[in-house]
């Protein structure tokens, strides 16, 4: 297990501020959206990059740019500080591409970082089940709160997200009362994605990426803090 002195995370840095400095150039010329989203004519001329690209731009607006890059915040800070870096870029690029692949055959154009951070909330939630390093306490409850939203907008839209997340934080609060782990709603993460995969939704196959790889991948090695 991981101990001691948690990593600087640049790494989550690094990407959030690209995000954010490519969305508001986006914002002030409206060619670099349509230049760097998912694109079926661009990807059959050639622009293979555009998997990348797609997932730097944000092409439903200022409420996207503001959720995507608070969840990679969150996520991203947790993966990389406790799980590693390494670890971080498999899960972020390994889901981002994938998921912008899927886009390509089940949505319509555009673009967005959330299929990436899917892939840290699946990492996030299968190191919760599996134990693979200290976690703070409510890491697994904010992976589920992720992804029971994420299908809450399939069935009923805000209203079923707000009853799916005043749910899921009723039962971890009865789990936590009654001193019972609350490691079981972590679950939750990997049926969400079953669930959005069934229903042709590209952030399924991100989520069961993370779950899957971070499954696979090995136990972060234990670190200590250092001498003083």
């Amino acid at each position: 297990m991981i101990t001691g002195v948690r990593r600087i995370p640049w790494l989550t840095g690094s990407v959030f501020v690209v995000t954010a400095v490519v969305n508001l150039w986006a914002a002030a010329d409206g060619g670099v959206l349509r230049a760097l989203e998912r694109d079926p004519a661009g990807f059959s001329a050639g622009g293979a990059g555009r998997l990348v690209t797609a997932l730097l731009v944000q092409s439903d607006g200022w409420a996207q740019l503001v959720f995507n890059l608070l969840t990679l915040a969150v996520f991203g800070y947790l993966v990389e500080a406790y799980l590693g870096r390494w670890r971080w870029s498999v899960l972020y690029v390994g889901a981002g591409l994938l998921g912008q692949a899927l886009g390509y055959a089940w949505e319509p154009p555009g673009g967005g970082n959330s299929v990436a951070v899917c892939g840290l909330v699946g990492g996030l939630a299968a190191a919760v089940l599996l134990n693979r390093a200290t976690l703070p306490p409510n890491a697994g409850l904010f992976a589920t709160l992720y992804a029971v939203a994420l299908t809450g907008t399939h069935f009923g839209g805000w209203i079923a997200v707000v009853i799916g997340v005043v749910v899921v934080v009723a039962v971890n609060g009865v789990l936590v009362k009654t001193g019972r782990g609350t490691r079981i709603l972590a679950v939750l993460v990997p049926l969400a994605g079953l669930v959005l995969l069934v229903r042709q939704d590209h952030h399924g196959a991100s989520l069961l990426f993370g779950v899957v790889a971070a499954a696979v991948m090995p136990r972060p090695a234990p670190r200590s803090a250092p001498a003083r």
